[in-house]
């Protein structure tokens, strides 16, 4: 079975600027201690409310009752129990970050039942086998001190670390087959209202439909996605990156957000999604492949989500009304299309470093100020697309070149008569030209291809 790592890597675009934490040397400081708890200690922390085993940005036990059972006959057999990392909080409590499922099989094995309510019996025990189907409370008295007074060696990440480093020292101890990415990370370290109002739009069904990544999904991508949002279209102007620590600097600055802030937020969300959806549709996010020499059909890459378009199609509707972009859908998915096949450096923008500090900066100058032209500034020139629709329907073949238009997208409308020329933007002196050959014909009116 492919790596769940990889199929993901496999699915999104690949950037490699933010393959290092940019923190001064002063601020390098990662703050724990260690400690050895016995199981009954952290019983007793659990019943007093000074453990939270799962809080809520842990997922829920997962154990089966053979593998909680294996974990209880290794005590006995005196297996050297892995090491539990847990996180101290503001009130000075303490969360479990790694090892919720092997504290909740030893607590839930003391307390005589598991989170779901059923009764924890021994089962599937081999070296232990004569006390399968027996409880905590059926074991022979050393049996049970035996259990209770094993240690678990616990390392406590203190609350005054820093954080950019503190985000780094958990990608590192999260390793292996189940290694937490750093989305399911910032939903263990941020959690509060923002985390909480995150989460939440992150189910959003909409956001689902128009990304479609089920593993994405799974894996809590969707959840850094959002946050992205939210940082970029505060501080677009002042991005810096990585994008890892300018959006965990997002997250620590409003991570205990007013209800009227979080209102504000998901307003705004849902303003651009609504709008990404009317204007993009299912061609949300994705890059268009322009026809080139070796590639007669330009197509859109559903294999990869960009982070780079979402970026720019979703905070670019920030400032605009509802009405400003309805009536301008066309030719906004237009001006799109025209980037992404026309412009050389917007294509090479999105394609490495894409979180680059000047090449993210540039891009997003690049992309407005295609929408500022086309909202604010109303031309004559840019034909409906419904007559655009009607040529390629009629006949999708290029006047210029002969050629088959194999899709759409590929296709402009062309002045016959140059518009500098005096030429009307109406369908009678329409014609329907590949992207290439309307490029290639500028004002020239007797343009052939040669």
């Amino acid at each position: 079975m492919e790596n769940i790592e990889e199929i993901i890597l496999d699915e999104v675009e690949i950037d490699d600027s933010d393959q290092d934490l940019n923190i001064s040397d002063d601020k390098k400081d990662i703050v724990y201690l260690t400690k050895d708890l016995t199981i009954r200690n952290l019983l007793d922390m659990k019943v007093d409310g000074d453990l939270n085993i799962q809080p809520e940005y842990q997922r829920n036990f997962v154990a089966s009752k053979k593998i909680s059972s294996a974990l209880i006959e290794s005590v006995l057999m005196n297996v050297p129990i892995p090491t539990v990392y847990l996180a101290e909080e503001s009130d000075n409590t303490l969360s479990v970050i790694d090892g919720q499922q092997r504290l909740t099989s030893f607590i839930s094995f003391l307390e005589g039942k598991f989170p779901d309510g059923t009764d924890f019996r021994l089962s599937g025990l081999e070296v232990y086998s004569n006390l399968n189907r027996k409880t905590f409370n059926e074991l022979e008295p050393d049996l049970q001190k035996k259990i209770k007074n094993t240690s678990i060696h616990c390392i406590i990440i203190k609350q005054e670390s820093n954080n950019d480093i503190k985000f780094d020292i958990f990608e590192r101890l999260n390793t292996g087959s189940t290694e937490l990415n750093e989305d399911e990370l910032r939903n263990v370290m941020y959690r509060g209202p923002y985390m909480n109002l995150i989460s939440k739009l992150s189910e959003d069904p909409l956001l689902h439909q128009l990304i479609r990544k089920d593993e994405m999904k799974k894996r809590m991508k969707y959840l850094g996605i959002v946050a992205e949002f939210f940082a970029v279209s505060e501080k677009t102007l002042l991005y810096t990156s990585p994008m890892k620590q300018f959006c965990n600097k997002e997250l620590r600055d409003n991570r205990f957000m007013t209800k009227e802030k979080q209102k504000e937020y998901e307003d705004r969300f849902y303003h651009c999604l609504d709008l990404v959806n009317i204007v993009f549709g299912d061609k949300s996010f994705l890059k268009y492949m322009p026809v080139t020499e070796t590639n007669t059909s330009g197509y859109y890459n559903t294999n990869k989500f960009s982070y780079a378009l979402f970026h720019l199609q979703m905070v670019g509707f920030v400032p605009y009304t509802k009405n400003q972009i309805l009536s301008k859908a066309d030719a906004i998915r237009e001006g799109m299309l025209d980037l992404m096949c026309n412009d050389k450096e917007f294509q090479d923008l999105l394609l490495i470093k894409t979180n680059n500090t000047e090449r993210f900066k540039r891009r997003f100058r690049i992309y407005m100020d295609m929408l500022e032209k086309i909202i604010t500034k109303p031309s004559n020139r840019i034909f409906n697309y419904s007559i655009k629709e009607q040529l390629f329907n009629q006949n999708p073949t290029c006047a210029i070149s002969g050629q088959k238009i194999l899709k759409i997208e590929d296709a402009e409308v062309d002045h016959i008569v140059p518009y500098s020329k005096g030429g009307e933007t109406d369908i009678s002196n329409a014609q329907l030209v590949l992207r290439y050959f309307n490029r290639a014909k500028k004002d020239n009116q007797d343009y052939k291809i040669s």
